[in-house]
């Protein structure tokens, strides 16, 4: 049996097609958490961000939020000097989860714990990473549901 150039390349080509699915299926399963770009506000014009929630030691839920081109918070609220994260489980108070620094590049990063799967996350302008409560409209939000 003769097999010339064109004969041989469709099978080649769906070896390959098959090849790749299978491999980006397998990739899947050893992923890590997928990552949620967060809505910005109609203040918020240029700033960009994402969370990732995934499982963590018992069980509770490790948070990372990510955000980059973020005015300095005194720009967008006069008297903030912080951006603060906030969670706000289903049926329970808003919670201050931490304080989102932002460098001279205009980049943030904030990772912390929560035991909730399932929480609004909020990132507001603040003039105290201790704010019990927000005092400003908030620049991020995202509907977070932890998938395990």
């Amino acid at each position: 049996m003769r097999f010339t150039r064109s004969g041989l390349d469709r099978p080649i080509r769906v070896m390959a097609l098959a090849s790749l699915g299978l491999l980006a299926f397998s990739q899947a399963g050893c992923a890590s958490a997928p990552k949620q770009t967060m809505e910005s506000s109609v203040a918020n014009t240029s700033g960009e961000g994402t969370v990732e929630a995934k499982a963590g030691p018992n069980d509770n839920t490790q948070i990372e939020v990510r955000v980059k081109h973020l005015s300095p918070p005194a720009k967008v609220a006069s008297d903030a000097s912080v951006y603060v994260v906030w969670i706000q489980p289903r049926n329970a108070e808003i919670q201050n989860v931490g304080a989102l620094q932002i460098d001279a590049d205009l980049v943030g990063k904030l990772n912390t714990t929560t035991p909730h799967r399932t929480f609004t996350l909020t990132v507001t302008p603040e003039p105290s990473a201790r704010m019990a409560a927000p005092t400003h409209g908030a620049v991020f939000t995202a509907e977070v549901n932890r998938a395990d």
